[in-house]
């Protein structure tokens, strides 16, 4: 008995099949051409190869800079040279002045307030030779920072030159779907139908060993809306959420029925619809009828 009835009942095959929108979306997946994003991602994939091997020798990117110290040694000494043919001039004069002014005073060149004079003025003219050694030395760093820094940000220019086709490239990939991605997809609403599919079956084949004396009437009366266990289905009517109302009976059973078919409102309102522990589909018709 166990065994007619599970046959009856299409035990070990019933629920085992994708839904409807499980359907739709491997049907769409398997039409979604990535031609073109297959494509880009390849000629990425070469680019970042061929990158990844000349990393360190790559021409057209900066790993690193370096301030010329010419340039720096030019500016220091012109700096100098500017300051000394000013100043210098200027003390020659200064010279000429204090020489005349203590003659004047009747002091001769050997006397010792003539030679403290002279000496005094030598001493504010190598002072002024140092400080323009010390100012033309300061600007030569300063040169060579500037310099330093001009080659950091043409450096940082070029290399952010270079990744601007790049993050374009990638900009526009992120939000296509390559080969790839799309055989994820498949492949997880391929597993899920294949899980479920494993746990129907358990249920199938606990449900025969189960189902002993029970009668056909016990179980069709459980309310089974799958229509592996209905036949003379005849549609008579809608719902207005667009469900199809049937006119059917039970395999094994003569009492004309009405209502829904497990399957198309599994396409529809997916919560809807469970599992029983017997591998076939029941419907929630209050979740079915209050959209």
């Amino acid at each position: 008995m166990a065994k007619s009835i599970g046959k009856f009942l299409g035990a070990g095959g019933a629920g085992t099949s994708r839904y409807g929108s499980e359907n739709d979306i491997v049907n769409y997946l398997n039409k979604y051409d990535t031609t073109q994003v297959d494509s880009a991602n390849q000629n990425m994939s070469a680019m970042a190869n061929r990158l990844s091997a000349q990393l360190s020798s790559r021409p057209g990117y900066v790993y690193s800079i370096s301030a010329s110290p010419d340039e720096a040694k030019r500016v220091e000494n012109a700096t100098y040279q500017n300051v000394v043919n000013m100043i210098t001039p200027q003390f020659d004069s200064q010279r000429r002045q204090l020489e005349t002014r203590l003659q004047n005073q009747g002091l001769s060149v050997n006397s010792e307030a003539y030679q403290n004079a002279m000496n005094n003025l030598n001493q504010q003219q190598a002072n002024a030779y140092g400080q323009a050694a010390y100012n033309s030395i300061q600007a030569g760093q300063n040169a060579y920072s500037t310099s330093l820094n001009n080659q950091i940000a043409a450096g940082n220019f070029q290399n952010s030159a270079q990744m601007l086709p790049i993050n374009e490239i990638l900009n526009l990939l992120q939000n296509s779907k390559s080969g790839y991605d799309v055989a994820m997809d498949k492949y997880d609403i391929t597993s899920q139908a294949d899980k479920r599919t494993s746990e129907n079956r358990t249920y199938n084949n606990q449900s025969q060993n189960s189902l002993g004396l029970q009668t056909v009437g016990n179980i069709v009366n459980s309310i089974f809306s799958d229509e592996e266990l209905k036949q003379n289905i005849v549609e008579v009517g809608c719902l207005y959420n667009g469900l199809k109302v049937y006119l059917y009976n039970y395999k094994g059973d003569s009492i004309p029925r009405i209502g829904l078919l497990a399957q198309e409102v599994a396409c529809k309102i997916p919560e809807a619809v469970y599992i029983d522990d017997s591998g076939f589909m029941k419907v929630n018709y209050g979740l079915a009828c209050q959209y």
